[in-house]
């Protein structure tokens, strides 16, 4: 998978953990220490993000860092079916 079509799957990935925990954007924005500008563009594949930032999303999410990659894992392999 190339670094844009990931950036792209990881970000509408994130979308959908936030709109599943009824979230805007500001909201987890606010709970990253972040700007919504941010996410937008994260949802938008724009961003690649860090391992860093990755565990930010997935203690927003309430969820272990092992959960949001196996999600994002499933979620990718069912986009590219």
């Amino acid at each position: 998978m190339e670094k844009a079509e990931f950036s792209l799957l990881f970000g509408a990935y994130i979308k959908k953990l936030r709109q599943e925990n009824k979230m805007t954007q500001p909201e987890l924005a606010d709970k990253l220490g972040n700007n919504f500008q941010n996410i937008s563009a994260i949802e938008r594949g724009e961003f690649t993000i860090t391992i860093y930032s990755a565990q930010k999303f997935a203690d927003a999410f309430e969820i272990k860092l092992s959960t949001l990659f196996k999600g994002f894992e499933d979620y990718s392999f069912k986009k590219e079916e």
